[in-house]
């Protein structure tokens, strides 16, 4: 009896694994995060041209009117913190700032001055006045309780800039590195005080901002759209056959 070797046949071929595997599912959660950041700087870019084009008046982009009231003697900003550092970004970013004041209802002359802060809050110390941040409705009062009167805002030799008089005032400055406060008072310098104010800006790099911004989200969303067209592909490609194990030799029964 001899013995004879059959063969084993062989496993047919396994199809390859594809679908939503680990490399089409990285590639689309990257592509959605450049498409949300894409998102976010194309609205960005596209509200600051917005801006320029619905809110400038006269190169400005100026802020809606608020009426800011108070029973002591003064309204004031509080601390305005503008620093350059080493770069000199102020004269680029923004060229002047403008307040305009009304005080409707009264004859009274008002007074509109910016200092430094240090010397404004020196200046009112121990007066009663408020301080004002926020615009419309988000507009929040800070009191600052006192029982003196302050000197005549003419004379106290603070203002970086100032004017003064009746009807409407508007208060131009160049911005410097410092930190600023706005003071308005009734030139007088008698109690209670309700003005109609808005203030504004030049910013001579708008155009510049929002070009970067409409830019830097055109490539990010090209990124993304490819990154997520790469994974749609991946996953939906038709699978391919691997070839099964080698066929193995069997040995047959003994004849």
């Amino acid at each position: 009896m001899t013995a004879e070797s059959y063969p084993v046949r062989a496993r047919p071929p396994q199809p390859a694994r594809h679908g939503w595997t680990a490399g089409p599912v990285c590639s689309m959660v990257a592509g959605s995060v450049l498409a949300l950041a894409a998102t976010g700087l194309l609205t960005g870019g596209a509200g600051l041209i917005w801006a320029g084009q619905t809110q400038r008046h006269d190169g400005y982009l100026t802020s809606g009117t608020t009426t800011y009231t108070t029973r002591g003697y003064a309204l004031t900003t509080e601390s305005l913190g503008l620093h350059a550092g080493r770069w000199d970004w102020l004269s680029s970013m923004v060229g002047k700032v403008r307040v305009h004041i009304e005080a409707p209802g009264t004859a009274r002359p008002v007074f509109v001055g910016i200092a430094p802060a240090a010397a404004a809050t020196r200046y009112l110390a121990g007066t009663p006045y408020a301080t004002v941040t926020g615009i419309g409705d988000s507009t929040v009062y800070t009191s600052h309780p006192g029982t003196g009167k302050p000197t005549a805002p003419q004379r106290a030799g603070i203002w970086a800039a100032q004017v003064s008089g009746t009807g409407p005032q508007t208060l131009t400055w160049t911005p410097r590195d410092g930190d600023w406060m706005v003071v308005v008072m009734n030139r007088a310098v008698t109690p209670g005080l309700t003005v109609r104010a808005s203030a504004g800006a030049t910013v001579p790099a708008l155009p510049w901002i929002a070009v970067g911004l409409l830019g830097g989200g055109l490539l990010l969303a090209v990124g993304g759209g490819l990154l997520i067209a790469l994974a749609v592909r991946r996953a939906s490609a038709p699978a391919s056959a691997s070839p099964g194990p080698p066929a193995r030799a069997g040995t047959g029964p003994a004849g």
